[in-house]
């Protein structure tokens, strides 16, 4: 048992050594810059832990790791490094997303009942492509595809992100996706939890119909293991799992239940609007914030995945089309597209609102893309979107960077590791062409993605999966 709990909680620090196996030549058609020491000069620092662009910077990187920052006037570049001129350019830390699947929606006309295909070759090249290097997949409908492609990026065997790969959901009975199993009760949640740490999760998503006793059963599971438990709840209010020590909620307050008047215990009612009873500005709101901060839980946002669902903003991005398979895109305009709902828009609004909140009260915010909903959201391009709606939320562009940065190392417990640019850390850094500070669509421009130093050519990830993404 000792040696299964050391192998769980060192499992994400070890993608994040140095030394990894050679590239296989797939992956290496994609690698721009493989050299033992770059300067990065002239560049805009994104500092996410001073919130400030820094401007005029040089970043020097040996062996996979920062090892010298300063103005670039007086931090000379090593005499073997590789020089990189970033005049014009910003460098970001990687990115850290925590609501990353790796599957997208395929609907029946139905809409009780929906199936998710896996997307193993098109969504890790698309996550990197976009600047993120680390990833939580929370939720898993193809655990083992999902472990594969963890183990087979880590032996450089493919490209991707290193990945937090999230077990099967923890879902109860009456569940609407038949790709998920509806634990029993508390015993089977304890066995479940065991099982999948054991194959090598290191997460778990608590999802909509669970009793209290199961999802107690599944924290205290996870907990002895040393690994954390997320959830999208709709049985369980907020305030109920917070109480229980669940360490995160997803979809900032868009799946909580605790505003819905006549809500019953362990009992899943869908309703349109959750947040139709709840007064961003009301006692009962600022109530609820300030218990979830007590007990240290923290929240995902995926703005994106509900902008996708309104009837604001109807308008998709032209490269989002031509990313999708044929048959995807047919499908997506003809079906998925008109499942747009006025009412979400306005839940979004509210929810927009109360994760400032949060944020603005103390609470640790950090940021998904979940490609799901309508099948709008995909991978990279939605991870854009979902943090460029940060700043509509009332965020700068550097706070909406840093939440999609550091707090995400943080939730993860790696912010010694990543998260951030400083003297030690790891190489993971994005090269964007343009001010970050300036407008946070700048983010969209992205010429490198390095990865524990080696630097992927984001525009040739983007070429890739051109007309493929809904294929594999």
């Amino acid at each position: 048992m000792k040696s299964i709990l050391l192998f769980a909680t060192t499992f994400l620090l070890a993608a994040h050594t140095l030394g990894q196996a050679n590239y296989t030549p797939s992956v290496q058609r994609f690698i721009a810059y493989d050299q033992p020491i770059l300067a990065f000069t002239h560049c805009t620092l994104a500092d996410v832990v001073g919130l400030r662009a820094k401007p005029d910077q040089t970043i020097v990187v040996k062996n996979g790791l920062i090892a010298a920052i300063g103005p670039s006037a007086s931090t000379a570049a090593p005499a073997d490094a590789t020089v990189i001129d970033c005049t014009g350019k910003s460098v970001l830390p990687g990115f850290v997303l925590l609501h990353e699947h790796m599957y997208y929606p395929a609907m029946s006309i139905n809409p009780y009942y929906v199936q998710y295909k896996q997307l193993p070759v098109t969504f890790p090249k698309l996550y990197l492509a976009c600047g993120a290097t680390t990833i939580r997949t929370a939720g898993s409908v193809e655990p083992y595809s999902d472990l594969a492609l963890k183990r087979d990026i880590d032996l450089g065997k493919i490209v991707g992100p290193n990945m937090d790969v999230t077990a099967p959901y923890l879902e109860g009975k009456g569940s609407f996706a038949p790709q998920m199993h509806e634990l029993s009760g508390p015993d089977e949640a304890k066995e479940f939890v065991n099982f999948w740490a054991d194959q090598g999760c290191t997460s778990f998503k608590a999802y909509n119909t669970l009793t209290r006793a199961t999802l107690q059963a599944a924290i205290d599971a996870a907990h002895a293991r040393g690994l954390k438990v997320t959830g999208h709840l709709c049985s369980i209010t907020y305030r109920e799992a917070a109480a229980m020590g669940i360490d995160q909620l997803e979809h900032g307050f868009l799946a909580s239940t605790d505003f819905i008047p006549g809500k019953k215990e362990d009992q899943c009612i869908g309703v349109a609007s959750p947040l139709a009873a709840a007064d961003p500005d009301g006692a009962e709101v600022k109530d609820l914030i300030q218990f979830l901060i007590s007990h240290k839980v923290i929240l995902t946002s995926t703005l994106a995945v509900f902008d996708g669902m309104t009837s604001q903003d109807t308008a998709i991005r032209p490269e989002v089309l031509e990313a999708m398979a044929p048959d995807t895109r047919e499908m997506f305009l003809q079906h998925y597209n008109r499942s747009r709902s006025p009412m979400m828009g306005q839940n979004m609004v509210k929810d927009m609102a109360m994760e400032k909140r949060f944020a603005d009260a103390g609470g640790l915010l950090c940021v998904g893309t979940d490609p799901t909903g309508n099948g709008s959201v995909l991978a990279g391009y939605g991870s854009e979107t979902a943090i460029e709606l940060l700043v509509r939320e009332g965020f700068t562009p550097i706070e909406a960077v840093r939440i999609a940065t550091y707090n995400g190392a943080k939730a993860l417990g790696l912010s010694d590791k990543i998260g951030s640019i400083e003297v030690g850390k790891t190489a993971d850094l994005i090269v964007i062409d343009g001010d970050i500070s300036q407008d946070i669509q700048n983010i969209r421009k992205v010429d490198w993605v390095f990865k524990h130093g080696i630097g992927f050519d984001s525009k040739k990830l983007f070429d890739n999966v051109k007309g493929q993404v809904g294929k594999f």
